[in-house]
């Protein structure tokens, strides 16, 4: 190979190499991305939003909009279950970095049952609530809430 080729080449390789670094610094690192599930969701049943939002180190998720004719749904306690924050304390799965473990409460029974959520890869929000182990509970689906929160915590279109 002559000098005039090796240097050609060299500078190709070094092009490379720096555009690779300009690319690769440019893609911040998986963990400084806002996790997928953040944002509001529509329950399976389409009766309630859920906003899910950091909370301190952990996410969080409030019921912020719900379905109904009369007046806003109250939980057995008689709180208003507008603003309720059901799902709790929510932190990344050490070996799942797509997937939070946290809390949630049923404010029909004021249970507190374990839970995982994640987005799968068709965006729907998976919520996995169990006793114990994941193995023993039921997975919902919840789709992103596209519509409006009106007063009194109103669903609407």
């Amino acid at each position: 190979m002559h000098t005039a080729q090796k240097a050609t080449g060299v500078s190709l390789l070094l092009s490379a190499l720096i555009a690779g670094v300009a690319v690769h610094a440019q893609v911040p690192p998986a963990s400084t991305l806002p996790p997928a599930v953040l944002g509001q969701w529509v329950t399976k049943n389409h009766k309630g939003v859920f906003e899910i939002a950091p909370c301190g180190t952990h996410l969080c998720g409030t019921l912020v909009g719900l379905d109904y004719s009369d007046s806003v749904p109250r939980d057995r306690t008689g709180r208003p279950e507008c603003g309720l924050p059901m799902l709790r304390d929510f932190a990344r799965d050490p070996e799942q970095a797509d997937r939070w473990n946290g809390s949630i409460l049923d404010p029909n029974t004021n249970h507190v049952y374990q839970a995982r959520i994640w987005v799968n890869q068709a965006g729907q929000l998976k919520l996995r609530g169990y006793l114990g182990i994941p193995l023993f509970g039921q997975t919902q689906t919840w789709l992103p809430y596209g519509g409006h929160i009106g007063p009194n915590c109103r669903m609407t279109p």
